[in-house]
């Protein structure tokens, strides 16, 4: 049964809505934006008829929230992490990254993660369920809410995998760009995947303006299926050759995360193995120092390390960035995220 979550609806779902309860199609341009403007409730609508608003209780609309559990804030670099409880009681993570030119956020995307990559602390979880377009939608809005902060950029890397909840993600950010909501750019959203590769392929089908990052982790096929159960389903040759196809068809960058680990992917012959596998293909590197997660098997290399990895591809002439940590200290960076999102009992 589709949730009855206004917040999970399209501007053009809301007035098909309205027009079924036989009221004129503007009325859902103006619920859309009472969504974006603070209403909590129905009943917060100030413009929308009385007999409107009963209307849409009695058929069991209503407008979503998150509840507030916990606020960390980083007294390294302001990174902030919010833990929000759901209407279920299930609780997920967002992480608010401020930077001198811009301000992140980090959405989840499920509860848990059925990935269960080796060195994250989500996958540890397991799957729990997808959350909704409107539970995607809220974190943007409470975090602007709770910080104070106006978000620029957005990023689909925190809990869960993206694209194994790929209609209320795309969905949930067609939302956000909407000009009558908050006309969030879709140029300055990001969705991180394993690799997904249907998912991958519509986007440039479609040719979504939204970026696209995939985290590859290790150019060697055995090492990766080590690491990432997922590489059975979607080989990492497979998932090259659908970057080679996307780079191709919509002419833009692909992004590709590295998670880097000390004595697993970090050597020079690492870095000349993931080399050799990406000729063709338009594309800059985004090197991740691991972040320690308690009960994981993997060390941070020593730094020298990575900047030896970085200049080595560098020298070839490979647009490679080494990641700055940020959180670490309240558990808030890559791959860290899902310490506290079981509801208490």
């Amino acid at each position: 049964m589709q949730s009855r979550d206004l917040r999970c609806f399209t501007r053009d779902e809301i007035k098909e809505i309205v027009v079924s309860m036989e009221q004129p199609k503007y009325r859902g341009d103006q619920i859309f934006e009472w969504l974006f403007k603070g209403a909590e409730n129905i009943d917060d609508m100030k413009t929308i008829p009385k007999d409107l608003k009963e209307a849409l209780k009695n058929q069991g609309y209503y407008i979503s929230y998150l509840k507030t559990v916990k606020r960390a804030e980083s007294a390294i670099d302001g990174t902030v992490k919010f833990l929000f409880e759901l209407k279920d009681k299930l609780r997920i993570e967002s992480v608010v990254l401020p930077d001198k030119e811009r301000t992140t956020l980090c959405i989840s995307s499920q509860v848990g993660c059925a990935c269960a990559c080796a060195f994250c602390a989500t996958g540890a979880l397991g799957f729990k369920r997808d959350l909704t377009t409107g539970e995607i939608v809220n974190q943007f809005i409470w975090a602007q809410k709770e910080t104070g902060i106006k978000i620029d950029n957005v990023v689909f890397m925190g809990m869960g995998e993206p694209m194994l909840n790929w209609e209320n993600v795309k969905k949930a950010i067609f939302i956000l760009n909407d000009e009558k909501g908050f006309h969030f750019a879709q140029l300055r959203v990001t969705v991180s995947t394993i690799g997904i590769i249907p998912a991958m392929k519509e986007m440039a089908d479609k040719d979504y303006r939204f970026g696209l990052a995939v985290s590859i982790i290790s150019a060697v096929d055995e090492v990766r299926s080590r690491i990432v159960p997922m590489n059975k389903a979607y080989p990492l040759a497979e998932i090259v050759k659908m970057a080679k196809y996307y780079t191709t068809k919509t002419e833009r960058t692909i992004m590709f995360e590295y998670p880097i680990f000390a004595g697993i992917n970090d050597s020079i012959k690492d870095a000349d193995a993931f080399y050799k596998l990406m000729r063709g293909i338009d594309y800059k590197v985004n090197l991740i120092p691991y972040n320690s997660v308690t009960g994981k098997d993997f060390t941070k290399p020593e730094i020298d390390k990575v900047k030896a990895f970085q200049k080595h591809l560098m020298d070839k002439g490979v647009k490679i960035f080494i990641r700055k940590e940020k959180g670490a200290d309240i558990a808030g960076a890559c791959g860290q995220l899902a310490g506290e999102v079981e509801a208490k009992g």
